[in-house]
């Protein structure tokens, strides 16, 4: 199985790239490819300034991914992972986003003979609080041996430019990185994606995605 993980500064359009070529994919190729994952989205408070994220699947589900100085009892507070001023609810996470991740939760896509693309926005540091997140995550993209014969479906998604642990994984195994060690993966690959790359590169990943599944829209 082959993955595209897009690395880049916060803000700077991965969730939007990955969003339009998820859209295209649908549109041109609605018979032949399925797209299950998702998104994690911005909140904006009524200033303008963000308050958190939300979790957006592919068929549209939404839930709460993290929020900026709830007010919650004390026990419930001391209990909640943290990055910064947002705390994450995992409980939430995990009910909507691993199993939109998860292949077996589609065998009814593959009877159909389509073509599997996995979303995954984003490997970064909230939502790695989650082992059964991050277990699925690496089965997928960083285990060769389980999905060396499975050439019907691929990962597209985003990491984290600076966080460790797993997006470090992603990144040292794809050889991105100066500090990284020559590609260990193969079928792994990471792009930055920069202000002044970011308006091309919906057209690059799409068409990467289609050598993958060797489809092409003529």
């Amino acid at each position: 199985m082959q993955s595209l993980f897009l690395t880049g500064n916060p803000r700077v359009g991965k969730t939007t790239i990955i969003s339009k070529v998820v859209k295209y994919l649908q549109t041109t190729y609605p018979e032949t490819i399925s797209t299950h994952g998702f998104y994690t989205s911005e909140v904006l408070g009524s200033d303008n300034s963000r308050v958190g994220f939300d979790i957006i699947t592919i068929d549209g589900q939404k839930g709460v991914l993290s929020r900026k100085n709830l007010p919650l009892p004390i026990a419930n507070y001391n209990n909640i992972p943290k990055v910064g001023a947002y705390m994450v609810f995992l409980e939430e996470f995990e009910r909507l986003a691993v199993p939109s991740i998860t292949i077996n939760e589609y065998d009814d896509k593959k009877k159909e003979s389509k073509k599997q693309v996995i979303v995954i926005d984003e490997v970064g540091k909230m939502e790695c609080f989650s082992n059964k997140f991050n277990e699925t995550v690496r089965n997928l993209v960083l285990r060769e041996n389980i999905n060396e014969n499975v050439n019907d479906v691929c990962v597209i998604g985003t990491v984290a430019l600076n966080h460790i642990g797993l997006a470090k994984e992603i990144r040292n195994k794809a050889g991105f990185g100066k500090n990284s060690k020559s590609k260990e993966n193969k079928n792994l690959s990471v792009w930055e994606v920069t202000y002044e790359n970011r308006e091309y590169m919906v057209n690059n990943v799409i068409l990467e995605l289609e050598k993958m599944l060797n489809v092409r829209n003529e």
